[in-house]
């Protein structure tokens, strides 16, 4: 019992600690956005409009920009009708403002797999107070839902006691190749990954095939789409 108790306080420590930082990084960023002002970056507005296109139903891609991020926009906007460009901009900000910052947790998740929970707290804050990632996130770009996908999918790559959840690593690569063109190489990653986490046999290799078909059935509506746009 006095096992148990002393796990749950600890596991309550652990959630103080991350809440704590994730309102610290929340408060850092705010702190560094002025949502009176336009982003300095033109690629926002180009995720912005790839949103209204997909609302419209025109899921046409722009050369080097996935529709992964404006996937994402498009519901929040959906319901709005502010004639006011700067007020859908603010909209993508808070967005990935919020997806950097629950990104803490798995964050905290990944450095487990490595580290005690001291130093994956750590971890968390350095993630959390970078100021470049802390700058990043105030644009509205995809950067942090690409940061999330990724890490994702190798807190579930490294899962070795669970046995379908690299299928969930190859789905999460997929989705980020919607994301950013260069996701791609996530895929080249995992690969390396898989055979170092798993036993190289025939069992495995089977599963390493499944896992590369998972990746590009999620990433085929993408390549269909720019084969008939840029053939």
């Amino acid at each position: 019992m006095n096992l148990l108790s002393l796990k749950k306080s600890r596991i309550t420590t652990i959630v103080i600690c991350l809440l704590i930082i994730s309102s610290i990084s929340v408060a850092l960023k705010l702190s560094h956005v002025d949502f009176t002002e336009p982003p300095i970056s033109e690629d926002t507005y180009v995720y912005i409009l790839a949103a209204f296109s997909i609302i419209n139903g025109d899921f046409s891609q722009p050369d080097t920009k996935p529709l992964g991020w404006s996937i994402l926009l498009s519901p929040f906007y959906l319901f709005d009708d502010s004639a006011d460009l700067l007020h859908y901009v603010n909209i993508a900000r808070i967005l990935s403002i919020a997806v950097s910052t629950i990104t803490i947790l798995p964050m905290y998740i990944l450095a487990r797999r490595f580290f005690d929970e001291k130093y994956s707290l750590v971890a968390s804050c350095l993630f959390a107070f970078e100021p470049h990632l802390i700058n990043n996130s105030t644009l509205g770009l995809s950067e942090p839902l690409f940061i999330l996908a990724i890490i994702l999918t190798t807190v579930f790559i490294l899962q070795k006691n669970h046995g379908w959840y690299f299928y969930m690593s190859f789905l999460l690569a997929g989705m980020t190749w919607w994301i950013r063109v260069n996701g791609f190489i996530t895929l080249v990653i995992l690969s390396i990954i898989f055979f170092i986490v798993y036993k190289s046999n025939s069992k495995n290799f089977a599963k390493y095939l499944l896992c590369i078909a998972v990746f590009v059935l999620v990433a085929s509506p993408m390549l269909i789409q720019k084969y008939d746009q840029f053939d």
